[in-house]
């Protein structure tokens, strides 16, 4: 699947204690990017799971001061995470901009207001949208 290749080069990041759950979940184009985001102490302090859109475990380390990728490797249903994952955020996003508009603040799509997201990896980084 050479169309998707350029997924192995996103980083989605899980602020939470159990891989299964997603926590504060932060989407990056490459793991640099990624890597001058986290902080060593998050890193250090294991406070979440690292993995790149296509489901490889990521596992960070510190080289100095810097955070650093240690290496990829293949994760079981590493790819059915990342979907649940940004499946759970894309919906928290919904629910922050259907408030928004209920404001007046912002105008949703017709389908988004119906409350269809994305089903695919693809779509959903589309929709969530990068960190930096």
């Amino acid at each position: 699947m050479a169309d998707c290749k350029w997924l192995r080069d996103i980083i989605v990041i899980n602020d939470s204690r159990g891989i299964a759950n997603a926590g504060d979940v932060t989407l990056f184009r490459s793991a640099g990017e990624a890597c001058r985001y986290v902080e060593p102490w998050w890193v250090k302090e294991d406070q979440g799971f690292v993995l790149t859109a296509d489901g490889q475990k990521v596992t960070l380390g510190i080289d100095g001061r810097d955070v650093i990728v240690r290496r990829y490797e293949d994760f079981p249903d590493g790819r059915a995470i990342v979907l649940r994952w940004l499946q759970y955020s894309a919906q928290a996003i919904l629910t922050a901009r259907r408030h928004k508009a209920q404001s007046g603040k912002i105008l949703l799509g017709e389908t988004e207001a119906s409350g269809i997201l994305p089903a695919t990896v693809e779509g959903l980084i589309a929709y969530i949208g990068f960190a930096a």
